[in-house]
């Protein structure tokens, strides 16, 4: 519960600084160097795939560790993780500066001096990639089930990097200042981490440092990290291409219209998904004893919760959602409701998949869902292309719906249960009975405001607030289990101040 709490706390902090600090940003800097420092931004983003999935195969690793209270075992396989990244952060630099020479391509009709403002600024970026050998402790800090410490440091370094951006946006440093900000906020989220790390497992900076590695440690990094490498790529053909898409084959604009019309669907999915982010590690740890039976409760609770915190959040969502872009953005091309209903079922879609998948990859079975991966790719990418030919905008959406359903939703059930045993039906009905209720209530509220829907901020925020209160006291009523509220009750009875059971 902490770690989805503060999950929440983070989106929520990162949505409204972004929100109130974009426009100055833009004033400062004016568009076309703000347009150029998103560039920068998002080319750092497929640098990332030089990491070579190391953090995946970390992960599980140190849950192992941690579980046979091997302080030695734990600090050789941090000092193996610390001195694989060195590598990788090395290379990474590498491949960066040969890239730098070409980077203002990316980004047309800047002047020449703004054109050096950006490669300047791309180069001093780098310099945040030579922190990758502080991401073992992080790792550590998850498998300790501490993700809440993590997020709240995230919420911090949010704050630190977007304060330092506009105050040198203001003293006009341009491009190179937003890159200064960003490495200052990455290394100190990174040395702070580690501090904190070292301090719960003393010895693990000499370990990284000094100490010689076992080749268990080593080979099994090796092992995880290609398959762990072969997911992400797939994940984010599947997730990462719609814009891509559209763009190629529609126009700027159109992508412009679908990125803006899933706004608010977007900022749920983040949502959803950090239930997953925050019960990973323990539910490694149930695997790792071998409480194979309420490995498999939680499990099938976890996927019910999410359905259940879907249905809460999309229903307002999906009815208001053209009264809240008329309200953000009135001069906006709207992307129908068919796109925000759609990005709604599939966030559903990814987040239960999202949250299965995390039962391999944090007990180290990743390669159970590299078929599976890799197909769900390539059929969300012919569909997407076919579909925006044919559909529109909506095209990429129905894409990656095709995927899920035919992919994971199926596929997905059946492998946890040949690799954890895990009921398939208890499993389906999870998702399948809040997500019922949650459509026939988008679709009746969608029916009652579409053409009466608020005109005012106070309107919409009261409407939302009310339609998902009264989706809440719904599900808590009709779709939790009697089993499920009085183990709720047991769990919150000690954060009320009440006596409860250790569960």
């Amino acid at each position: 519960m902490l770690n989805f709490g503060t999950s929440v706390l983070l989106m929520a902090v990162t949505t409204a600084v972004a929100l109130k600090s974009t426009p100055m940003l833009v004033h400062w800097l004016g568009e076309k160097r703000f347009g150029g420092y998103r560039v920068v931004f998002d080319g750092y983003g497929y640098l990332t795939l030089l990491e070579l999935g190391l953090g995946g195969a970390l992960g599980p690793l140190l849950a192992r560790a941690l579980q046979g209270e091997d302080e030695g075992a734990l600090r050789r396989t941090v000092a193996a993780g610390a001195r694989a990244y060195v590598g990788v952060s090395l290379l990474t630099v590498v491949v960066g500066l040969m890239l730098t020479p070409f980077v203002h391509r990316l980004a047309a009709g800047l002047t020449p001096a703004m054109v050096a403002d950006l490669r300047r600024g791309w180069v001093i970026g780098l310099a945040s990639f030579l922190s990758l050998a502080l991401v073992p402790a992080r790792t550590l800090v998850e498998a300790r089930q501490s993700g809440y410490v993590i997020n709240l440091m995230l919420t911090a370094q949010s704050l630190i990097t977007t304060g330092l951006a506009l105050v040198l946006a203001r003293a006009d440093w341009g491009i190179t200042g937003q890159a200064v900000a960003q490495v200052v906020g990455v290394w100190a989220f990174g040395l702070t981490l580690t501090a904190l790390a070292s301090r719960a497992h003393p010895g693990l900076v000499r370990a990284a440092v000094v100490e010689r590695t076992d080749a268990e440690a080593r080979t099994a990094l090796r092992n995880l990290s290609a398959p762990t490498l072969l997911f992400n790529v797939a994940g984010r053909i599947s997730v990462l291409t719609d814009n891509f898409v559209v763009g190629g084959i529609l126009g700027v604009k159109d992508v412009t219209s679908l990125f803006n019309t899933q706004r608010l669907v977007v900022l749920g999915q983040t949502v959803l998904q950090s239930v997953g982010n925050a019960s990973w590690a323990a539910l490694a740890e149930l695997n790792a004893r071998g409480e194979r039976e309420t490995f498999n409760r939680r499990l099938v609770e976890m996927t019910r919760l999410v359905a259940v915190l879907a249905a809460v959040g999309f229903v307002p969502v999906v009815a208001f959602n053209r009264a809240f872009l008329r309200l953000w953005l009135p001069e906006m091309t709207y992307g129908g409701d068919l796109v925000a209903v759609v990005a709604a079922v599939n966030a559903v879609l990814l987040a239960e998949q999202a949250l299965w998948a995390w039962c391999f990859t944090a007990t180290g079975k990743i390669r159970e869902l590299l078929p599976l991966s890799l197909a769900a790719a390539v059929l969300n990418l012919a569909a997407s292309v076919a579909l925006t030919h044919r559909l529109g905008v909506v095209g990429p959406l129905l894409g990656s719906t095709v995927a899920f359903v035919s992919v994971g939703l199926w596929m997905l059930p059946w492998r946890l249960r040949a690799t954890f045993g895990t009921p398939v039906g208890p499993l389906l009905r999870a998702v399948a009975w809040p997500s019922l209720a949650g459509a026939v209530a988008a679709a009746g509220l969608w029916w009652l405001v579409r053409d009466r829907g608020p005109t005012t901020w106070l309107g919409l925020v009261a409407g939302m607030g009310a339609s998902a209160l009264a989706m809440l006291a719904f599900s808590v009523v009709a779709l939790l289990t009697p089993a499920d509220r009085e183990l709720w009750k047991q769990r919150l009875a000690p954060m009320l101040g009440r006596r409860g059971v250790s569960l």
